[in-house]
Parts: structure tokens; C-alpha cells; sequence
């Protein structure tokens, strides 16, 4: 079991490490990792030191084969006993650093020192178990022996129980459905392997480099499985180490596959309208030749007026259909190159009672009789260019009253804010027949639309996008089981509301970002 557990633990750092580079996932494989050489360490050291049942034997080596191989490898008591330590003492830091890493108290934001504080126990430990330093220290200090095991295994298991609740606290304080479904899985992979590293965490590397000595001191360690397990006693052991093994191994190839995903549909969106922008001067520069083209036409229409005997309503008619067709499309190529074209925004704190009232303002006037529910926080504040962000929000609002008309009853379309972890989520809420799945896929893709493609060019949402991305957030769309669909915009976080004076003295320090 312990060999699978160890294979299968070595493949999921590779693969973590492989699919996303960064500080979360350099974290989760340092942990993956740093338990598979624990795992091995133990193999080893059980091999070598012999006295197992067959039960035992089995559960950990399949074979006396297996066994008998790993038995005779060649490696020096101090080397052995240093392997173990490193996968002792590193897996605890590794778990603790990812439950900072995941954790949005502001007493832990707001003390970076803490971080670096965790690193003193298990460095410190790796020092004083370094096979010389070891042995002099137990030389010249016999009872030393006796406070490093007790002493390692307390911070060992206080730092486990201390990610474990920091994990489990943060999950229970995460009220966004995707954001829980999202966290779940690490939070699943977490646990069981915290659980599996608690089950051997007892096994102190002094005792490997006192190879042929033994007392009390030890019980802590494998020795327990030296004895002979009742049958009860060997199917829970089983049972747990299989349960945690494909708890923690399958939520964290389930978590690898997710980001894997997310990141993958980022690049084909961004390759998609890369293709997008190189195309676009030449399709804008074409469609207003075409709109010149009939701007002449139209001019020959209001001429052949002047004749004798005109078809006059059929004629006007005519020519109001193509006036109204041509400014339709110098509106949308001017929509579409304002959303390829690069910009700037600036950001700066604004109140959201502000953005409500110029996103509900833009919406009446194209929908004086839509009806909108607003629920946002009149004071919280949100670092945003107030234009691009309200014109974000109104198109969303836009789509949402266009979803809802026309089916069952036009109930009101919605605009809330959360506090959701370090993010200030902005919701827009719609009560229509919510998005097929197949077209979950493609909707912030350019160009893209399950409309009329004559008054919906489908740029709409990305750009959407492109104005929330600017604002270094980002943006989620879900079905409701109730019915309906709510667009998500994710900002970070800007301190807390700021009620009776406005801070206009931090305004200098934004800078412009590319939109």
C-alpha cells in the first residue's frame, strides 16, 4: 500500500508541478513530494529492521520479492535516517504554507511574518537532525534524545491541526457556490493526506540512527506495526490508508485537471481573439467603405424624389430603412474597434452606490420600462475606472432583461455585491431560461452569438471581459438551480467602506493599466 501510496504521490507532484508553475503549485508539489520521500524512507527502514508479520509484509510490500529487494539496497543508517527526517519535517511546513496560502483572515494577511516564523520548527529540527550534529548533541547530551522526540512530534501534529482548521474555516467561510465547489477538491486532497502523514508521523529519525538500540522512546514509531494486528484491527488499517490514498490522490488529479482546464480555455480564448485583432482593422476599414457606399445610394434614393412621379412612400421607405441600417453599423464597427483598439483605465476608489447609479442610469435609457433590482453596498468602495466598469455592469444588466423578456413572467433583473474572501464580487442576476451548457463554452469568445447576428456582433461579453480583466479580476457565469443565470464579476478586495470622507490624496497614486 505504502508503495503505491508513494508512486502514485511522486506522480501527482510531477503532474501538479507540470501543469501550472507557480507559488501554490510549487507548494503543492513540494508537499506531494516531501511525503513520498517519508513514505520511502519508512519502507526502507521497516525492510531492514525486519519482525513483520505477513499481514504487515503484505500491506506494505505485496511480496517478499518486493521486500527482499528494497531490503538490500545499500544506504547508510545516516543517510536513511536524514531521508526520513526531510520528509518528516518538510511535509508539515508545506501544509502549513499552503493553509496561509489559502487562508483569507485579514490577521494573517495583515502578519506576512507569520509565514516566515513557520519555517524556524522545521528547520531548526533538520539542523539538530542532521546525522553529526545528532550524534554529538546525544553524546554529550543523553537526555537531548528524549525532548526531541517528544518535542518533534507535538509541533508536527500542532502544525497538521493548525492547517487542517485553517483549511476547514476557510471553506465553511466561503459563501459563493463556485468558489466552495472550486476550493473543495484541495481542501479533500489536504485532509487526507494530512491523515495519512498523522498515521506514521511518529516514526522519529533517531531511532534509525540508533539502529540497534530500543526503548519506550520509540513505541511512537513503527514499532506498532510490529505487532500482530487483529483482524478488525488490520481491515481499518487498510480501509484508512486506502480511503485517504484515493481521497487525497484523486481530489488532487480532480484539482490538476480543473486549472489544467481553466488555464488551457484561457489560451484558446486569447489565441481566438488574437486572430480576432489582426482582422479587424481590415473588417472595420471594409464595413465603412460599405457604409459610404450606401450613403451614396442613399443620396441617389432622395434624387430620384426629385422625378416625376415617384413611388414617394415606397422610395422613403427605402431610404429610411437604409439610413437606419447604416448608422446600426457605424454604431457596432465603432463598438468593435473601441473593444480591439488598446485603451487605458484608471483606477481609483469608487463607491459602488456610484456605479449603480451610472449602470442603471445607461440601462433606462435603453430600457425605460426594464425593471431592475439593485442591492449593492452604497459605500463599499472598489478600486475601478468608473466608466468602463458601470459600462461592464450595464452590459450585463442589458443581457440579463433581454434573457428575461418574453419568458414566463418579466420579474426584475438583479445587481448585488458580495464580500466574498479578498474579493468584492459584483452579481448580475437574470430569472430567464438560464444558458445551455453548450453555449457555456462559447459566450466570452469574439464574435460569438446565439442572437440575430445582424443587431449582435457577439463582442459584447468579451468585451465585458476585457473591461474586468483590466481591473485585475475576473469573470464567472453559472446556471442557478432555481432558474435563470448570474454573471459574476470578481474585483480585489479595496480595504473596507469608507463612510463621511472621501480619500481623494490616493487618487495620484494609480496608475494606467492596458485594457
Amino acid at each position: 500500500m505504502l508503495l503505491l501510496l508513494s508512486v502514485g504521490l511522486l506522480m501527482g507532484s510531477i503532474l501538479v508541478l507540470c501543469v501550472k508553475k507557480n507559488w501554490e503549485s510549487l507548494l503543492l508539489s513540494g508537499l506531494c513530494l516531501s511525503l513520498t520521500v517519508y513514505f520511502v524512507g519508512l519502507m526502507i527502514f521497516i525492510a531492514k529492521k525486519g519482525g513483520l508479520s505477513q499481514e504487515v509484509m503484505n500491506f506494505l510490500f505485496f511480496s517478499r520479492e518486493i521486500r527482499a529487494w528494497v531490503q538490500y539496497r545499500f544506504i547508510t543508517l545516516g543517510q536513511l535516517g536524514y531521508i526520513v527526517a526531510l520528509g518528516r519535517y518538510l511535509f508539515p511546513l508545506f501544509l502549513v504554507e499552503l493553509a496561509f496560502q489559502y487562508s483569507m483572515l485579514s490577521a494573517l494577511r495583515k502578519a506576512p511574518l507569520a509565514r516566515r516564523l513557520a519555517l524556524i520548527l522545521p528547520g531548526a529540527s533538520l539542523v539538530l537532525y542532521y546525522p553529526d550534529v545528532y550524534r554529538r548533541l546525544v553524546g554529550v547530551l543523553p537526555q537531548a534524545k528524549d525532548i526531541l522526540v517528544q518535542f518533534s512530534y507535538v509541533w508536527v501534529l500542532c502544525y497538521v491541526a493548525l492547517a487542517v482548521v485553517l483549511l476547514v474555516v476557510e471553506y465553511c467561510s466561503t459563501t459563493m457556490h463556485f468558489s466552495r465547489r472550486k476550493f473543495l477538491p484541495i481542501v479533500i486532497s489536504l485532509v487526507a493526506l494530512a491523515t495519512l502523514y498523522v498515521l506514521y508521523c511518529g516514526q522519529d529519525p533517531g531511532q534509525i540512527y540508533r539502529f540497534y538500540s530500543y526503548d519506550y522512546t520509540w513505541i511512537k514509531g513503527v514499532g506498532y506495526l510490529q505487532f500482530a494486528l487483529s483482524v478488525g484491527g488490520y481491515i481499518v488499517l487498510v480501509a484508512v490508508n486506502v480511503v485517504c490514498g484515493i481521497l487525497g490522490l484523486g481530489s488532487l488529479l480532480r484539482y490538476t485537471q480543473t486549472s489544467f482546464t481553466s488555464d488551457r480555455d484561457e489560451v484558446v480564448l486569447e489565441r481566438k481573439f488574437d486572430v480576432a485583432r489582426t482582422g479587424a482593422s481590415v473588417f472595420v476599414h471594409s464595413i465603412k467603405n460599405q457604409l459610404l457606399a450606401n450613403r451614396v445610394l442613399y443620396k441617389r434614393i432622395r434624387a430620384e424624389l426629385q422625378k416625376e412621379e415617384p413611388d414617394l412612400e415606397r422610395v422613403r421607405g427605402y431610404a429610411d430603412s437604409l439610413y437606419e441600417n447604416n448608422e446600426l453599423l457605424i454604431g457596432r464597427s465603432e463598438e468593435l474597434y473601441r473593444t480591439v483598439k488598446a485603451k487605458s483605465v484608471r483606477l481609483v476608489p469608487v463607491k459602488l452606490g456610484r456605479l449603480q447609479e451610472i449602470t442603471i442610469d445607461r440601462f433606462r435609457k435603453k430600457y425605460p420600462d426594464g425593471r431592475v433590482r439593485a442591492g449593492m453596498d452604497q459605500e463599499l468602495q472598489v478600486l475601478a475606472d468608473e466608466n468602463y466598469l458601470s459600462e461592464a455592469l450595464y452590459n450585463l444588466l442589458t443581457n440579463a432583461w433581454e434573457a428575461t423578456i418574453g419568458y414566463e413572467e418579466a420579474r426584475p433583473v438583479e445587481l448585488l455585491s458580495h464580500q466574498e474572501r479578498l474579493y468584492t464580487v459584483l452579481e448580475v442576476k437574470d430569472h430567464g431560461p438560464g444558458i445551455q451548457p453548450e453555449e457555456l463554452k462559447h459566450i466570452f469568445e469574439p464574435f460569438y452569438s446565439s442572437k440575430n447576428s445582424n443587431f449582435n456582433w457577439g463582442m459584447g461579453l468579451y468585451h465585458v471581459r476585457t473591461i474586468v480583466r483590466s481591473h485585475l479580476g475576473s469573470l464567472r457565469v453559472e446556471n442557478r438551480q432555481e432558474g435563470g443565470a448570474s454573471f459574476f464579476i470578481l474585483l480585489p478586495r479595496y480595504g473596507t467602506a469608507r463612510r463621511g470622507q472621501e480619500r481623494k490624496q490616493h487618487d495620484s497614486h494609480f496608475g494606467r493599466r492596458g485594457l
